[in-house]
C-alpha cells in the first residue's frame, strides 16, 4: 500500500471520534488536514467537537471549517443529534474531560481554496469521509483538476438495501444526495463502506467498560461517550454502539481484514426514495465493502482507543 499524506473529512459525532482517535493511532504522521463539516450536528459544533479531540489526542494539524450545509438546491440539513447529544458527543463538550485542554481554534475563511492549496502540496493524497460529501463534491467542482491529485477517497455512506434515516436512505448520503452521487461517479478509485457492513460492528457495554479501565484520558472521554451513544443506539434498534465511522478507517489501513467488489453506485436524487444506494454492475470505480469479521474489527478499534 502506498502511503500518501492524508485529508480527514468528518462530521463529529460520536462514532467519528472513535474513528478520528484509530486514524491517529496508526498513522497520525500522515494525516495533513482535519476537514470539517455539518452532519451528525451542526458545523459549529462538529467544529468544536473536532478541536476537542484533536487536543485531546495531542494532534498538531491544521483544522479547516468546512461546509455548514448541503450544496445550493441540494438535500435537506439532518442533524443526528438524537443519536450524539446535543453537543454531538454525549453532553460532554463542557465535561471536566475536555473543558481545561488547550484548543487550537479552526481556520476559517475560503475552506475550499485552503484544502486545495494543502492537496496541491503534495504529488498524490488520500481523502477520508466520514460525514455528508458536500465538502468533496464543492472541492472537485470549483477545482476539477484536484480529481488527478487524489490517489484515493475511503467513503462510509450509502447502504445496499438498507437505510437508517429513511427505509431507503443511509444518514450521510440522505444528508446531500446530490454531492454523493457526484463524488461516487467521478472519483476513479473509491472505498465505499456501507451502513450493511458497519451496522454490525458494535459495542456492548462489557467492552465499553473494558475501554474505560485502561485509565487514561482517552480511554475515560471513549467509554463516557461509547455508553451515552449505546443506549441511544438501542432505542432506534441497533446492537449496541455502532461503529461506522472507524469500520470506514480500517477499511482504509487495513483493507486484508475486507472483502471488496469492483462495481459503480448511483445515489438516487429524486424525491421519491431520496439518498437510496443502488449498485450498477457495469462499472468499476467503486471497491464496495462486502464482507468482513465484526470482531476482528471490534478489537482493532479497541486498541487503538486507550
Amino acid at each position: 500500500m502506498i502511503k500518501r499524506r492524508i485529508i480527514l473529512d468528518s462530521d463529529p459525532g460520536i462514532d467519528d471520534a472513535v474513528a478520528i482517535a484509530v486514524l491517529f493511532k496508526e498513522c497520525a504522521e500522515r494525516v495533513k488536514l482535519f476537514f470539517s463539516t455539518y452532519g451528525n450536528n451542526s458545523l459549529e459544533n462538529t467544529t468544536r467537537n473536532a478541536e476537542s479531540i484533536l487536543s485531546l489526542l495531542n494532534a498538531d494539524i491544521p483544522l479547516v471549517r468546512g461546509s455548514q450545509k448541503p450544496g445550493p438546491g441540494n438535500g435537506t440539513c439532518e442533524d443526528a443529534s438524537y443519536i450524539h447529544g446535543d453537543d454531538g458527543i454525549g453532553g460532554l463538550q463542557n465535561s471536566d474531560l475536555l473543558k481545561n485542554l488547550p484548543v487550537k481554534r479552526a481556520i476559517e475563511g475560503d475552506y475550499l481554496k485552503i484544502v486545495y492549496e494543502a492537496i496541491a502540496e503534495e504529488e498524490s493524497i488520500d481523502y477520508i469521509a466520514l460525514g455528508p460529501l458536500t465538502n468533496l463534491s464543492a472541492l472537485i467542482e470549483r477545482f476539477p483538476q484536484i480529481v488527478e491529485q487524489i490517489g484515493s477517497v475511503t467513503v462510509m455512506g450509502g447502504g445496499i438495501g438498507k437505510g437508517n434515516i429513511t427505509e431507503f436512505a443511509e444518514f450521510n448520503f440522505y444528508c446531500d444526495a446530490e454531492s454523493a452521487n457526484k463524488v461516487l461517479s467521478v472519483i476513479p478509485n473509491l472505498t465505499l463502506v456501507p451502513l450493511d457492513i458497519t451496522s454490525k460492528v458494535a459495542f456492548d457495554l462489557d467492552s465499553i467498560s473494558k475501554i474505560g479501565s485502561a485509565g487514561t484520558n482517552i480511554s475515560a472521554f471513549m467509554e463516557a461517550i461509547l455508553t451515552f451513544n449505546y443506549h441511544k443506539c438501542l432505542t432506534y434498534g441497533d446492537q449496541g454502539s455502532v461503529m461506522h465511522d472507524s469500520t470506514a478507517v480500517l477499511a482504509y489501513l487495513h483493507p486484508e481484514l475486507f472483502k471488496f467488489v469492483s462495481c459503480g453506485i448511483r445515489v438516487n436524487c429524486g424525491m421519491e426514495r431520496y439518498g437510496e444506494s443502488t449498485v450498477l454492475k457495469d462499472g468499476n470505480n467503486v471497491q464496495l465493502v462486502v464482507e468482513t469479521d465484526p470482531v476482528q474489527i471490534l478489537d482493532r478499534i479497541a486498541e487503538c482507543i486507550i
